[in-house]
């Protein structure tokens, strides 16, 4: 089996598809009244189920060694926090700025695994800034979505950030050895699944979906936006390490304004399409040969 870098980008790409479509669910879900903490609760609700019947379909073999079903458990709770912080975050700043400062994530995995003793090579800090900008240029009005009183929302992307930063990290360091990535999927969901339950019941319940299509959409997310990038994102990170696999990751802007304009009616703008090329150039870039030092340090992530 392929465990070169290469072959983990191929996963991490399939992971930003299924998470590019997240927002054409949603828009087509929003007539039905369903307010965004419901629509996240039916996402997980139908997600953590739908993964152990893959399990038991694909007839699974049991890991070789216990994985760490705490852990997963716990990162089920950084996938809660980071879907939550979308929906309110949103509602507080315009979609622009949250996405901007969403994309600080990146940085913030390079951070952590800097304090925990790793080493990124130059070219990897090449690209995050090449892609940090393109990011900024992808989406523009930057500063105009920092006027006003946005602290709470601001605060809330930043989370949203960290979060998902933190859950990169630990996957990696997590599954490190291991191989059986499909039931790691099937713990952090149904871990994001309980802690969602969990905050839904505080607030009184979530409302039902009225109509069968919006059953068949809530579905469709699940499955396509949930079940599927997930797991993706856990075989990508083990092969290519949890740095380069966030970076790689950041194409999923390009990917949300390219769906937004084929199936939402949205047009891209030229300085949109200059930030889309420099995050291309900094995905090539990631994909070329690596020289390390003789140094163990140098070693990326889960390689």
């Amino acid at each position: 089996m392929n465990r070169s870098p290469r072959g983990g980008a191929v996963f991490v790409l399939i992971g930003v598809l299924g998470y590019v479509m997240l927002p054409v669910w949603i828009r087509n879900v929003q007539p039905s009244g369903l307010q965004p903490m419901d629509i996240a609760v039916w996402r997980f609700a139908f997600a953590a189920p739908l993964m152990w019947l893959l399990i038991g379909v694909l007839r699974t073999p049991r890991p070789d060694k216990p994985l760490p079903i705490v852990g997963l458990l716990g990162l089920g709770v950084l996938l809660m926090l980071s879907a939550l912080a979308v929906f309110f975050g949103l509602q507080r700043v315009p979609a622009s700025t949250f996405i901007v400062l969403f994309y600080t994530y990146p940085a913030m995995v390079a951070l952590i695994n800097l304090a925990l003793g790793e080493r990124l090579p130059l070219q990897s800090w090449l690209a995050l800034g090449l892609t940090l900008t393109g990011v900024a240029l992808t989406v523009p009005d930057f500063g105009a979505g920092l006027t006003g009183e946005m602290t709470a929302g601001i605060l809330i992307a930043f989370v949203n950030a960290f979060s998902v930063a933190v859950y990169f990290v630990l996957n990696g360091r997590l599954l490190k050895g291991h191989n059986a990535t499909l039931r790691a999927s099937a713990w952090a969901i149904s871990g994001a699944c309980v802690s969602i339950l969990a905050v839904t019941a505080v607030r009184g319940g979530a409302m039902l979906p009225p109509d069968p299509k919006t059953w068949l959409l809530l579905i469709a997310m699940a499955v396509v936006s949930t079940v599927m990038p997930i797991n993706m994102f856990m075989i990508g990170i083990q092969r290519m390490g949890a740095s380069r696999a966030s970076i790689l990751s950041t194409l999923e802007p390009i990917g949300t304004l390219i769906v937004a304009a084929l199936l939402l009616g949205e047009t891209l703008q030229p300085v949109q399409l200059l930030g889309a090329g420099l995050i291309l150039t900094s995905v090539l870039m990631l994909q070329l040969p690596v020289r390390r030092s003789a140094q163990p340090a140098a070693a990326l992530g889960a390689d």
